[in-house]
C-alpha cells in the first residue's frame, strides 16, 4: 500500500495524553474476549468486567489482567487468594454491561457456584480459568494481577467479542468462505454452513460494511447512529442506559454521546440524562432515508414472501434471547 493510500486511510493519530479519548478508540481497533473477573472474602463477593485478561506463560500457566487503582472491588482482590475467569458467552451482553458498572448488587438473580478460593463461577460461559494470585504490580492508574491456572473448564458454546467499542461475534473471514463454497462443489460441505449464527453474522458484516459510506455521508459513525436511534425511541436515557440498549461498552457510548452534544445533534437535561434534538431527529431521518433505500436495494433479488419470512424469524429469534 503507498503512503497515498495509507493517509486516505488514516481517521486519526496522537498522543495519548493530549486526546485520551482518541487514544482509546485506536486501542479498541484490537480485537477481545470479554470476561467477568470474580473473588471472594468471607462474605464479600466481588466481580468486574474485563477485557485485559491475557496469557502470560504455558509452564506455568500464569494469567494476567488489570484492575483501576480506584476500583471499589480491589480490597477484595488483593485479600483473594483465588480469583476466576469467567469467559463470557455470546449470549451474555447483559452480564457484560452489569458488572461493568458500580453496584452493590451485581450478583442478584446470577447463577454462580463457588469455585476455588469460593471465588464465584458464572453458570453459561465459555471457559472458566480458576487461578491462584501469584503476583501484583503496579501499572500507571492500573493494577495488574498475575494469576496461576489451578483448574480451568471449557464449554461447547460461542464466545462474546469486544472491537471498535462495541460487541460482536467471532465470525469465520470471508477467505475461509471461499474454501467452504470449494469443500461444498466437491461433495464435502462444512458442518457449520447451515447454522443460523454464522449465516446471520456474515450478512451482518457484508451489509453493515457496504453501509458504512452512507453513515459517514451523514457525518456519524456506526456507534453514533445506534446511539441517535436508541434516543429517539428512549429520550431522557442516561449514558448506562444507552450502553446497554445499543450493544455498546460504556466508555463507547460516553464518546458517541460526547460527540453528538458537540454537534446539537443531541442534548443534556437534569438529572443528568440525554435526549435528542429537533437537529438530531432530522439527522436520523436522513439515516433512516438511506437505509430503505439501501434494504430495498439489496432485497431486489429476493421473493418478498423470503423477505417476510426472514423479518418473522428475525423478531422471534430477538424475542426469544431477550426473555
Amino acid at each position: 500500500m503507498s503512503p497515498k493510500d495509507e493517509a486516505a486511510h488514516l481517521v486519526e493519530e496522537g498522543k495519548p495524553l493530549d486526546d485520551q479519548r482518541a487514544y482509546r478508540r485506536a486501542l479498541g481497533q484490537f480485537a477481545t474476549g470479554v470476561a467477568i473477573i470474580t473473588a471472594s472474602t468471607g462474605d464479600e463477593l466481588a466481580g468486574v468486567t474485563a477485557n485485559s485478561f491475557t496469557s502470560v506463560s504455558l509452564d506455568p500457566p500464569l494469567v494476567l489482567w488489570s484492575l483501576e487503582t480506584k476500583a471499589q472491588s480491589l480490597p477484595v482482590f488483593r485479600e483473594a487468594t483465588h480469583f476466576a475467569v469467567n469467559v463470557l458467552s455470546a449470549d451474555q451482553v447483559a452480564l457484560s454491561t452489569r458488572f461493568a458498572r458500580s453496584s452493590a448488587d451485581k450478583f442478584k438473580a446470577v447463577e454462580w457456584r463457588s469455585g476455588m478460593g469460593g471465588a464465584p463461577l458464572i453458570k453459561g460461559v465459555a471457559a472458566h480459568f480458576e487461578c491462584r494470585r501469584e503476583a501484583e504490580y503496579e501499572g500507571g492508574d492500573h493494577v495488574i494481577l498475575i494469576g496461576r491456572v489451578d483448574r480451568f473448564s471449557r464449554f461447547d458454546r460461542e464466545v462474546l467479542v469486544f472491537a471498535h467499542g462495541r460487541y460482536g461475534l467471532s465470525v469465520d473471514h470471508p477467505a475461509i468462505d471461499v474454501a467452504r463454497r470449494t469443500l461444498v462443489e466437491t461433495g464435502d460441505p462444512h458442518p457449520l454452513d447451515d447454522f443460523l449464527l454464522p449465516l446471520m453474522f456474515r450478512a451482518y458484516e457484508q451489509l453493515s460494511g457496504a453501509f458504512e459510506r452512507h453513515r459517514e455521508a451523514e457525518g456519524l459513525t456506526i456507534n453514533q447512529s445506534r446511539i441517535l436511534a436508541c434516543l429517539a425511541a428512549h429520550p431522557g436515557s442516561s449514558i448506562e442506559t444507552l450502553s446497554r440498549l445499543s450493544y455498546v461498552g460504556q466508555a463507547t457510548a460516553e464518546d458517541a454521546v460526547a460527540a453528538l452534544l458537540s454537534s446539537g445533534l443531541a442534548a443534556m437535561r437534569p438529572p443528568g440524562v440525554i435526549d435528542i434534538t429537533a437537529d438530531g431527529r432530522a439527522r436520523l431521518h436522513g439515516i433512516v432515508t438511506r437505509a430503505r433505500a439501501f434494504e430495498a436495494e439489496k432485497l431486489a433479488g429476493i421473493r418478498e414472501a423470503d423477505v417476510a419470512a426472514l423479518r418473522r424469524a428475525l423478531a422471534a429469534l430477538g424475542k426469544v434471547s431477550s426473555e
